[in-house]
């Protein structure tokens, strides 16, 4: 079993889910990954478009085009598949935000470009929210999402608890631990995600993305900037 920690980042851990739901058999050609990487897209459609019950292999197979043999050769089940399929949007999101990062910049803006992207995904992609939506409806009956915070620990707020690290290091920030601010950044960032997986309330504009972000980062910094900040 995988445990979570700050020794492994994300991306490794994904890595190291695809060997263990491909049954430790490694991706021998580039042409096997990019037909595993098919299946996974093609899975988050059909999960989406139909939720977890009417997501089955065979429907899958059918829009990958080729046999339900295959893909069960690639996932052992179908919830090893939604595993996958989730992994890989969380993993997208660690690339998307590793791109971007410029730890040269004010911490004010290396947050706001972390929080505004976090807010994009969770509440303006409407896949998001239906994938998630699907992994709940099954959270009491199989072990789908805790396998899925055993295998990416803490993802990207990793990256940020390291980051905050360095700015209380340079006094940027107050004398608290960086995991607590962490938490306290995380929250702020989830509070309308009961009401977003609920369907009360619509995807976010990019105004009021923009607002949230600047609200978001300011609530943070006056509780943890220092005097100088």
């Amino acid at each position: 079993m995988v445990k979570s920690g700050y020794e492994f980042t994300c991306s490794q851990l994904i890595k190291l889910n695809s060997q263990l739901v491909n049954r430790g058999k490694p991706v021998r050609a580039t042409k096997a990954q990019e037909r595993r990487e098919r299946m996974i897209s093609i899975a988050k459609e059909v999960f989406c478009e139909h939720g977890y019950e009417g997501a089955s292999m065979s429907l899958i197979a059918a829009r990958v085009g080729g046999s339900k043999g295959t893909l069960y050769n690639y996932f052992p089940s179908k919830n090893d598949l939604l595993l996958a399929t989730m992994l890989a949007a969380a993993e997208d999101f660690q690339q998307a935000f590793a791109e971007t990062i410029d730890e040269s910049q004010p911490l004010e803006q290396i947050l706001s470009n972390f929080v505004k992207q976090l807010l994009q995904l969770l509440y303006q992609d409407e896949n998001t929210a239906k994938l998630l939506r699907v992994v709940i409806s099954v959270g009491g009956s199989t072990d789908v999402g805790r396998r899925f915070f055993e295998y990416i620990g803490g993802g990207v707020w990793i990256q940020i608890t390291q980051i905050l690290t360095r700015h209380i290091q340079t006094g940027e920030l107050r004398q608290t631990d960086a995991q607590l601010m962490t938490t306290n950044l995380q929250g702020l960032c989830d509070a309308d995600m009961l009401r977003m997986l609920m369907g009360a309330m619509p995807p976010m504009s990019d105004k009021a993305i923009q607002q949230r972000t600047q609200q978001i980062v300011t609530a943070f910094l006056r509780t943890y900037g220092t005097a100088e900040t």
